[in-house]
């Protein structure tokens, strides 16, 4: 019985270690595959956020992966016929245990968890949660290699803005919307 005991037991660990060890390869598979830059249409998103409502705009998102499971990166939000109608803002993100968790330096945004996504090199689809929507949104990004940052990022130096804070960026109706909540 005691030897019987003892294979239960190691077999037990061995299968531990074995899924363990899966997932966590995953993560980092799915963290060097997010590495770089994403654009497409994120559903309700532009309405939920800013209360914009139309199919004009687009989110591009922007992967550095600077360790094994995550990095910072950058997003910009913006009317797909007017680039002045904008907003840009530098985040932090990481992959652990399936779940992509997206953590904004302006603390006005809460963070977003991805837990239900496809991934490979050319797609990224899913719902993202970010605790405050009656349903998840759903998103469907494109692997973009000639995506121009340039436009948006020209200027900033990343959380050196005078005060140690990081910043974000709104012009058009996005800064309007932001100047709407502030007075309220």
């Amino acid at each position: 019985m005691k030897q019987m005991f003892t294979y239960l037991a190691m077999a037990t660990i061995a299968i531990t270690m074995f899924t363990s060890c899966d997932r966590d390869w995953l993560d980092r598979e799915e963290a060097r595959t997010l590495d770089g830059t994403w654009t497409g249409y994120i559903d309700n998103y532009y309405y939920d956020r800013w209360g914009l409502s139309g199919d004009t705009y687009r989110t591009a998102m922007y992967f550095d992966r600077s360790n094994t499971y995550g990095g910072y990166g950058y997003e910009v939000d913006y009317d797909a016929r007017d680039r002045y109608n904008s907003w840009f803002c530098e985040f932090k993100w990481e992959v652990a245990h399936g779940c992509i968790h997206i953590m904004y330096y302006d603390k006005d945004y809460s963070d977003i968890y991805i837990n239900d996504y496809q991934l490979d090199d050319y797609h990224f689809s899913g719902y993202m949660d970010d605790g405050y929507c009656d349903s998840e949104t759903y998103f469907s990004l494109s692997y973009e290699s000639y995506f121009d940052w340039g436009y948006w990022t020209r200027g900033i130096t990343r959380g050196t803005a005078g005060d140690g804070e990081y910043h974000s960026q709104a012009s058009g109706i996005f800064a309007k919307k932001n100047t709407k909540e502030a007075s309220e």
